[in-house]
């Protein structure tokens, strides 16, 4: 029996191609194929027509068959970086935020993005040169953690064992989330708690927007109680909660319980002097209790 190589088919004219993915179409009654369907039924390789046209999407386009499979859908190159990081630009506007994944552009964008991950080094990159945000760290099938849902982890961990956590600890399960998370996000365990640190010790726009505008805000919790023009809000939020923790080595200023010693303590922040009654919610007003001590304190005046 004689080997005979497969016909080289080089030279073979674009039209006898695309004719052919037209008769199989046919015949399977089909209004698009897949590259399965035309290897199964066609003349020549399916890899033959793919390097010759750039793509199987092309292919199908050219003969006239749908180019869409699934969500995903046959994009142009686009030669202008320009127009090629505006048109992102338009479909995380489209997407109502600072970023868009890519099965969102490959969704609603006009242009083939894989010539531009390669040339800019990846997906986080095109974003970063087109002037948005990064998108949520995915770990798995429908899990997408942001920066401050990390974050808090961090903070739940570390007040939990009223340290600093270490990469240790991950392998005695106090994190919801695996090393890897923190990994990939960050760089590193070491630079996952440096950025924890400065997030904790920065004064934003989310922290600044505690301050209630000059007119104030009026609390009355009870019927008949009086009303008070407060200057914060009464919500702590976690930077903030964080620091009078540490100043109070994450434990209760009364009984003295902590999590690290007796993890069936739960931590809360209380106001010293009530929010209900004028206090405000800033460092020097706030204390660590215990939710026993803070149950019982209620909103009476304690020092």
């Amino acid at each position: 029996m004689e080997f005979v190589l497969n016909e080289y088919h080089r030279n073979t004219p674009d039209e006898e191609l695309v004719e052919d993915v037209k008769r199989v179409a046919d015949l399977l009654k089909k209004e698009s194929l897949s590259c399965k369907d035309y290897s199964s039924h066609g003349r020549f390789s399916y890899g033959t027509l793919r390097n010759r046209f750039g793509s199987w999407n092309e292919v199908l386009r050219r003969a006239g068959l749908s180019v869409e499979k699934g969500r995903l859908k046959f994009h142009d190159y686009c030669e202008s970086d320009e127009v090629f990081f505006a048109d992102l630009r338009r479909v995380a506007k489209l997407m109502g935020r600072g970023y868009v994944t890519r099965t969102e552009y490959e969704k609603h964008g006009r242009f083939n993005y894989g010539e531009r991950t390669k040339k800019y080094g990846g997906w986080g990159s095109l974003l970063k040169v087109a002037g948005l945000e990064q998108t949520p760290f995915r770990t798995g099938p429908k899990q997408m953690y942001s920066e401050k849902e990390l974050f808090e982890e961090i903070e739940r961990v570390w007040i939990k064992l009223g340290r600093q956590p270490s990469s240790t600890d991950f392998e005695k399960n106090e994190f919801k989330y695996g090393r890897n998370t923190f990994l990939r996000r960050f760089g590193g365990w070491r630079k996952a708690l440096e950025a924890f640190v400065d997030y904790i010790n920065s004064e934003d726009d989310e922290e600044k927007s505690e301050i209630v505008p000059e007119e104030g805000v009026h609390d009355k919790t009870l019927i008949g109680q009086k009303s008070f023009k407060h200057k914060t809000k009464r919500d702590i939020n976690l930077r903030l909660r964080f620091k009078v923790m540490a100043r109070d080595h994450f434990k209760c200023c009364k009984c003295g319980k902590s999590p690290a010693t007796d993890p069936s303590v739960v931590l809360h922040i209380d106001h010293i002097y009530p929010y209900s009654k004028g206090g405000e919610t800033i460092m020097e007003n706030l204390q660590t209790l215990c939710s026993d001590c803070n149950l019982g304190k209620s909103d009476l005046v304690i020092y």
